[in-house]
This record gives C-alpha cells, sequence and structure tokens, in this order.
C-alpha cells in the first residue's frame, strides 16, 4: 500500500512520461461551446438524471419499514449532494400490476388476497395489498427526492376506476406528507402493455386502440378526482410504450402507432401526457439469443445497436413535444449476471451509458434494481452469502454526479476521435462537459478489458485540442480500479464508498492531479485500459450548488410546453399542453403486419379515407362522444382467461425458487421483504450515523488520508471500521500505477523516485 504523497507523485510522473512514447496519438478537438457542437449536443442535463428504478415488491429492502435505511439513505445522499438533488427514482414493474391498495392494511408488507379474482397467469392482478405505510416509506429518501409511481392498469374489476384513483389519492397523500421527505414527480398508468397478452392480464385481440382508451379513461378520472382539487395540472401522466425485448409481435406500442392512432393515446390525450416511459435491457436473460462476454459489453458500438430501436422512438417523441425517459434499464436483466454484472467492468459500461443516453437526447435514466439483482448498484440484505454492501457500478452514479455538477445549466456532447490504432476500436470514447456555454470537462473513456491478473496494461495518449485554455492548469479525475474483473477497491477522484460500511464517502487518495494545457492549446492525457480519466477546468465534486441557476431551471422545466409532472400546475383554469405533432414521423420504421392489422382494426383508417370528406366531418363531430363511451366499455369489459399462455413474467414478487441465504438463522420466507422486518442496515449501529433528519447537504466525507498540497506524508486520521469482511483494504493506489519491468514501447515505463514534474506540465500540489 503507497501510504505517501511523494511516491503517488512518482507513479503519476512515470505515467505522464509515457505519452513521449506511446504508440498513437487519438486526436480530439471539443468545441468550444454548445452552440458549436451541433446538433449532438444534449438537452440541459436535469441534475437528478441518473437515477435508479425499484421494483415495486422490493421497496421495503431499500427504504426500511419503521427506519430508514442507512445505506441506501446516504447512498443517494451522496450524489444529491454533487448534483444539488436527489436522483429521480421510479418505484415500478411488473409486480405493481399485481397490487391493490387497500387502506385497510396497516403493516410494512404486502398482503396476499384471500379473495384474489382478477386475471393473469403468473399472478392475478390483484394478488397483494398495501396500505399507506408503503407510500410513507418513500420519505426515507433524502428530502424532495423525485418520485415516478406506477399504478395498476392490469387490473379489470368492475370497481377498478375506484381503485386506481384511491391508489393515486393516496400517492398524494402520504409521499412527502409534511413537506420533509420525497415529492411525487409523476404517475405511470400501468407497466409494459406488449407484455399483457403473454402474461394473461388481456384477450389476444388487444390493440393499442384498447390500451389508449383504458389509458386514457384512468387518466380522466384520476385528474378530475385526484389531481384537480390539489391544484395539480393534468400532464401529470407518463405513458408506458413498447418495450422491445418484452414483445413477440413487432412493437405496436410505438409512440407513432400510439398518438397516430386516432382512438388511441391521441390528440385529444395529449392533455394528460407528462412524457413517454419506455424500458429497454442492453442484454436480458433469456430473451436475448447470444452469450454476453465482458469483452463485447465493453463494445461502444454494440450498445449504440441494441439502442437503436429507441434512439429511434427518442425522435419520435422529440415529434410530439413530450419528453422521453428511460424509466427501465439495466446492462442485463432481470438480475444480472455473474462476472459482469458485479464487476468494475459494468461501471465503466453504466458511465458511458449515461453520456451516450444523454447526447440522444433522453431526459432522464433510471437502472432497474430488485432484491436479487446483482447488477444493482449496492445491496441491502443478506444475500448470495453477503451482506449489505456498495458495489463497483454505484462509481458510475457518482462520476456522472460530480462531472456534471451543482450548477444545474450543463449540456454534453460527444467528441469524434481520430487517429485510433485498430487494435483500440470500438473501445474508446470521449464527451465534452459544457456549464452554461462554457467548455468545462473533457471526459475520456477506454475499455479495452485490463484484467487485474494479466500483468502490465497499455495506455492510450487523447491529444485534446484546447485553445482556449491554452496555459491554464486543469484538474484530472480518474475512475479507476485493480481491473474489469474487480468486485471492490473500486475509487473515483481518490473517494471510496465502500471503506466506510456505510456508503458514506471516504478519501483514500487525496492528491490532485494537474496539467497544464500547453501554450499551442494542446493537452495529451495518458489512460490506462479499462480507466476514465476527466480533464476538468474546476475542482470536481467541490463546488457549492448555483442556488439561482437550480431555480430557474426548476421553474421552466415546471412550466414547459412539454409537460414536466412536477405538480404545480394550475386547478385547470388554463390547459395543460397538447402535444406538438402526432404527425410527421420518419417512415423508415416499418410496422410489423401485426401492428398495420391491430391499427387499422382499431381506428378504421382505410375506411374513413374511402368514405371521403363528409363522411370524414360526421365522425369527426361525434369523436369525444364515441370516445367516453369507448373508454366506459374498456373499463368494465374485462377480458376472458388465458390461463394456458406461457409464464412470461420478469420480476415476480416472491420467487420461493429463489436463492436466499438464512437470514439471522431463519429461512427464505423470513426475508425482510416478505415479513415487513427492517432491512438489516436499519438495527446496524454505525459510527457517524447520518439520519433521514440530517440535510443532505450537511454530510462530508470522512478522510482516511487527509488531502495534502506538498510533498510531505498525509496526516493519516481514522474512520468508521468496515463492516463487510469481504473488503481489502488495499486502498491507496494511484490511478497511473507503475509497474516493474515495463517497457516503454508498450505505453508505460519505471519510475523509482518522486517527480514533481511530469511530462506536458503534470504536477500534484
Amino acid at each position: 500500500m503507497r501510504s505517501s504523497t511523494s511516491a503517488l507523485v512518482a507513479s503519476l510522473a512515470s505515467a505522464l512520461l509515457l505519452a513521449r512514447t506511446a504508440c498513437a496519438q487519438i486526436n480530439l478537438s471539443p468545441a468550444t461551446n454548445p452552440s458549436s457542437a451541433g446538433s449532438v449536443i444534449s438537452n440541459t442535463i436535469n441534475p437528478s438524471y441518473a437515477g435508479f428504478g425499484i421494483e415495486p415488491s422490493d421497496l421495503f429492502i431499500y427504504t426500511g419499514t419503521t427506519s430508514a435505511n442507512q445505506l441506501t439513505f446516504n447512498l443517494l445522499s451522496n450524489l444529491a449532494n454533487y448534483t444539488g438533488a436527489p436522483p429521480h427514482i421510479r418505484v415500478g414493474g411488473n409486480a405493481g400490476d399485481t397490487m391493490l391498495y387497500d387502506q385497510s392494511v396497516t403493516a410494512y408488507a404486502l398482503e396476499q388476497n384471500p379473495s384474489a379474482s382478477g386475471q393473469g397467469n403468473a399472478r392475478p392482478s390483484d394478488y397483494y395489498l398495501f396500505g399507506d405505510n408503503y407510500f410513507k416509506v418513500m420519505n426515507y429518501f433524502p428530502k424532495n427526492t423525485p418520485i415516478t409511481y406506477g399504478l395498476n392498469l392490469a387490473y379489470q374489476g368492475s370497481d377498478a376506476l375506484q381503485r386506481i384513483v384511491q391508489q393515486a389519492g393516496a400517492a398524494f397523500d402520504n409521499i412527502g406528507s409534511g413537506g420533509n421527505g420525497s415529492k411525487l414527480y409523476s404517475l405511470e398508468i400501468g407497466n409494459e402493455p406488449d407484455l399483457y397478452i403473454d402474461l394473461g392480464y388481456r384477450s389476444s385481440s388487444w390493440s393499442p386502440t384498447d390500451f389508449g382508451n383504458e389509458w386514457a379513461s384512468r387518466a380522466e378520472a384520476i385528474y378530475n378526482q385526484t389531481l384537480k382539487s390539489r391544484g395539480v395540472s393534468s400532464d401529470f401522466f407518463e405513458v408506458a410504450c413498447t418495450a422491445t425485448t418484452a414483445s413477440k409481435n413487432g412493437q405496436p406500442f410505438r409512440i407513432a402507432n400510439l398518438v397516430g392512432n386516432t382512438q388511441g393515446v391521441a390528440a385529444d390525450n395529449g392533455i394528460y401526457v407528462a412524457g413517454w416511459n419506455q424500458h429497454d435491457y442492453y442484454y436480458y436473460v433469456g430473451v436475448s439469443g447470444y452469450n454476453l462476454t465482458m469483452s463485447l459489453l465493453l463494445d461502444l458500438s454494440q450498445t449504440v445497436k441494441q439502442f437503436g430501436e429507441w434512439a429511434n422512438q427518442v425522435g419520435q417523441s422529440l415529434v410530439t413535444g413530450k419528453p422521453y425517459y428511460l424509466r427501465e434499464m439495466g446492462s442485463v436483466g432481470p438480475n444480472g449476471l455473474t462476472g459482469i454484472s458485479e464487476t468494475f467492468g459494468n461501471a465503466l459500461w453504466t458511465l458511458n451509458f449515461f453520456f451516450y443516453a444523454a447526447s440522444i437526447k433522453v431526459d432522464s435514466v433510471q437502472m432497474h434494481m430488485t432484491q436479487y439483482s446483482i447488477a444493482a448498484p449496492w445491496q441491502t440484505n443478506n444475500f448470495n452469502n453477503q451482506g449489505p454492501h456498495v458495489r463497483p457500478t454505484y462509481y458510475a452514479w457518482a462520476a456522472w454526479a460530480q462531472i456534471i455538477g451543482p450548477t444545474c445549466n450543463a449540456q454534453i456532447a460527444p467528441i469524434t476521435l481520430n487517429n485510433q490504432p485498430s487494435s483500440y476500436n470500438n473501445r474508446l470514447g470521449a464527451y465534452a462537459v459544457y456549464r452554461g456555454t462554457t467548455l468545462t470537462s473533457v471526459v475520456m473513456i477506454n475499455t479495452q478489458p485490463y484484467y487485474s491478473y494479466s500483468g502490465n496494461p497499455s495506455y492510450q495518449n487523447f491529444v485534446i485540442s484546447l485553445p482556449s485554455l491554452a496555459g491554464q492548469t486543469v484538474y484530472l479525475s480518474v475512475l479507476y480500479a485493480n481491473g474489469v474483473d474487480s468486485t471492490n477497491n473500486v475509487q473515483w477522484n481518490g473517494i471510496s464508498y465502500e471503506r466506510s460500511g456505510t456508503g458514506q464517502p471516504t478519501t483514500v487518495n487525496g492528491t490532485q492531479w494537474t496539467m497544464n494545457v500547453g501554450s499551442d492549446g494542446t493537452l495529451t492525457v495518458p489512460v490506462r485500459d479499462s480507466q476514465v480519466v476527466v480533464a476538468s477546468t474546476v475542482r470536481l465534486g467541490q463546488e457549492a450548488v448555483n442556488t439561482k441557476n437550480c431555480q430557474s431551471f426548476i421553474s421552466s422545466t415546471a412550466a414547459s410546453n412539454s409537460g414536466s409532472g412536477s405538480g404545480t400546475g394550475t386547478s385547470g383554469g388554463k390547459p395543460a399542453p397538447t402535444f406538438k405533432s402526432t404527425t410527421g414521423f420518419k417512415s423508415d420504421l416499418p410496422l410489423s403486419m401485426t401492428a398495420i392489422i391491430a391499427i387499422a382494426a382499431g381506428g378504421g383508417v382505410l375506411l374513413i379515407a374511402l368514405l371521403g370528406l363528409f363522411i370524414w366531418c360526421c365522425v369527426r363531430s361525434c369523436k369525444k362522444s364515441n370516445r367516453r363511451k369507448a373508454r366506459a366499455a374498456a373499463i368494465l369489459k374485462a377480458p376472458p382467461r388465458h390461463d394456458d399462455h406461457p409464464l412470461l413474467e420478469r420480476d415476480p414478487a416472491e420467487e420461493s425458487y429463489a436463492s436466499y441465504p438464512a437470514y439471522g438463522g431463519k429461512s427464505y420466507e423470513a426475508s425482510p421483504a416478505l415479513k415487513g422486518w427492517d432491512s438489516p442496515m436499519t438495527s446496524v449501529s454505525h459510527q457517524h450515523h447520518v439520519l433521514p433528519s440530517q440535510s443532505y447537504n450537511q454530510m462530508q466525507p470522512a478522510y482516511e488520508y487527509a488531502p495534502q498540497y506538498n510533498q510531505h506524508t498525509p496526516q493519516m486520521m481514522h474512520s468508521p471500521a468496515p463492516q463487510q469482511a469481504h473488503f481489502q483494504h488495499n486502498y491507496v493506489q494511484n490511478p497511473y500505477q507503475t509497474y516493474a519491468n515495463s517497457h516503454s514501447g508498450h505505453g508505460y515505463s519505471q519510475s523509482g523516485h518522486s517527480h514533481g514534474h511530469g511530462y506536458a506540465g503534470g504536477r500534484a500540489f
């Protein structure tokens, strides 16, 4: 373990000297301001952009019950510190379409419905009952955490409309009650309509028209009976669209199909739409038709290829004038793959995906979590022979949050790379980060797989043209682990989130690395395989929140014509914005025959065209009346059950066959999720406890090694003892590691003494 600043300086200097001898110089020229970046510039980044999704049946595992889960609270608070706002959380998924609200339920648990009668193959749509405490535990998240909550659309009993109105009302009454908890940002009506037939919730003839009528009937009722009296605007609902990994019949629920269908979620329903809510996984176990490897995951071109359908959907959302939210996402669904999901390689993929998605104008990303998922960025329960701990993937959120920063005016854009070596095709990426009109950071990503056991790594030189910064100093921040296979001992910007055992940040490498931009405006930065380096004009993670900018951003978002779902609208005196357009979609998205038939049967498009202008006008005059009747019929007509359908449920609320270790000497059935016990972290005594009543912006990182701005040995300081025995304490490592017997021809060299300055003006201070 290296423990002195001088040793770290020597290591960094030797790495910087590699820039002289590396085989290739990757050239990049970021635009100096957002207006020069072209069409690839992102929207202004919401400070809550990178968030999380929680399967509804697993909520208590992450929140705690009678007291807050400290691990969850601390990890979310870290991110709120860095951006000025907590990350966005979606509570939704397949399990949500099996849950009914019942005010008489007072336990911190889901109760099985003794008289369930709803349709459904795996579980009926009224299988579980829950009460007000389900919503109240969401207030254990940091204050003002934005929540998108999923309502049950699958249930079609005679009291379906009454039930969903009560469910929405309970969400408003309990989330953020007292002004100290989370805030309800939007409501999602139903989960993945293209699964409803396979899951037995609807008959085989169910079409986008039927979905549109049912969706609109619920939105209209909830607005009139719940939102209007609270002064909340009607555009508070998110529309679940196609989730192609789950579809066997083409993509009939694409955005263009829904708004182009005259009886679906059409123009008149735009006043209820806050945004489009779609789901994806890069790879889905049992659905994707190939075997995933680490090398394939880290091929950046494969992410772009896999996301092609969703990128086109983003384009369709822009036509409608409504934002696009990727509310359920992950590298591997539903619960990850061992050897990939719990490793540092997944952190590299996740961070790159945040940047890629923003660059194509995705407005928010929620990575999905279940209690069984090794892909979740942290674990709060006892599972897979491990107790609560932080996984490497969490560092992607920490890095993103510090890079975007707390100014609420950040935008990002990809940077074209030139002169890449052929062996690094699709392994290198770069993004420019702007704060307002100023280029603030350049993010350099190297996903060439490097394993911790494979010997000396290689470095690639990123030669950045920064004429506007000639002669200035930039700060380096590094996302680092021993290799892509590492499952612990990760660092971002010298910080560990594992070391404390509570999720609180511990500075384990207090040295601030800097470089000077040359007088010709050139900066050369070596980036190791399986590493991310960020060069910034500001010190990331140590900035104050720009309150004025953030208040302005929130206000402009709430008042935008796209409908923010912020809950700040009027009670109906002024109409909410409808769709910007329901036509003009690109014609390069061929519809399947199933989709064409569904739309034609539902909307009578061909018949209308043949009848001519006169009959068309008559139809238009009766449209509103007919639609109201169709919505009423959609509520009352329960389709027959189809119990012969195969089980396709993704993340069931309870899996008796799942591997769950003994908890407190009890069996799997005694796990916290099923009996409503406190999550393990809520009953553990921690040093330096941060309680939910404390403001997250008052949290300060603990130091294992104090930052020093000279050549002396850092002062040793104590930090809380780690809670997990599996932590290894080899934390103080230089991201530019010195390796013995190295050769300059491979981009690294041996350094046996301290350097105060390195190539290109690299220095520590």
